[in-house]
C-alpha cells in the first residue's frame, strides 16, 4: 500500500569496507558503474579508510530576483549550482591518498623504499570518483562523481597520539550529461523481474 511507513527505508551510510574504505578513484575516461553495488572498472583504486566523520554532501544554488517598478518581485532565477564531497584521509602511507592530495606528478615512488612527496602550485588533477556504501542486509548505497577534483585541503597536523590526516573538499564538476554527482540506491521494494514497464496507468493502449 503506497505511503505505509516501513523501517526499511532507514539507512545508514556505513562504508563498504569489503570493497574499500568506501571511496575509490579512478582516471577520467574510466568505465562508470550504472547500479548500487555491481563491481566497479579495474581502473578504481581505494584510497582507505576515511576517518569517522564519514562523507559530507553540500549542494549549493544561487538565485537572484527579478522585481518589477515599484519593487513587487515577478520572478526568481537560479544563477548558480554546484556540489561539494567533503571527507578526511587517514591513511597517509597510501600512494594514492598523497597523490591525490599533492598532486600525481608531485608524488614518487623510490625504489629505496620511500615515497617522495613535493609542496608546490602545481594544480591537482581531477579524477573520477565512488563513494560506497553497504548497510547490511538492507542493501548499497553509492555515489559516483565522473568528474571531481579536491580543491581545498585542511592544515596537516603532526601529532603524537593522532593520525596523519587530510581533509578535503572536493568539487563535484559537471560531466558530460551535466550532472555533478549521480546516487544509486538499491530499492527495498523491488520484485525481481519487473522491468518497471507493469502498472502503467497512462491511460495509452
Amino acid at each position: 500500500m503506497a505511503g505505509v511507513t516501513a523501517s526499511a527505508n532507514v539507512s545508514v551510510g556505513k562504508p563498504n569496507l569489503r570493497v574499500s574504505g568506501g571511496i575509490l578513484r579512478a582516471p577520467l575516461g574510466s568505465e562508470r558503474p550504472t547500479d548500487p553495488d555491481s563491481p566497479v572498472d579495474s581502473a578504481y583504486e581505494s584510497a582507505g579508510y576515511v576517518g569517522e566523520d564519514g562523507v559530507s554532501e553540500a549542494s549549493e544554488r544561487s538565485t537572484e530576483d527579478i522585481r518589477a517598478w515599484g519593487g513587487i518581485k515577478v520572478r526568481t532565477v537560479q544563477t548558480e549550482y554546484g556540489t561539494t564531497l567533503t571527507f578526511t584521509f587517514i591513511e597517509s602511507r597510501r600512494a594514492l591518498v598523497l597523490k591525490s592530495v599533492f598532486g600525481e606528478s608531485n608524488v614518487t615512488i623510490d625504489p629505496k623504499g620511500f615515497i617522495k612527496v613535493r609542496r608546490n602550485e602545481t594544480p591537482l588533477e581531477s579524477a573520477q570518483w565512488v563513494v560506497d556504501m553497504k548497510d547490511g542486509d538492507r542493501g548499497a548505497r553509492r555515489l559516483d562523481v565522473g568528474n571531481g577534483q579536491i580543491t581545498e585541503v585542511g592544515d596537516i597536523s603532526y601529532v603524537d597520539g593522532e593520525a596523519i590526516s587530510y581533509e578535503v573538499t572536493m568539487s563535484c564538476d559537471p560531466d558530460d550529461n551535466g550532472d555533478t554527482l549521480i546516487e544509486y540506491v538499491t530499492d527495498p521494494d523491488f520484485q525481481g523481474g519487473n522491468d518497471g514497464s507493469e502498472g502503467d496507468d497512462s491511460g495509452e493502449a
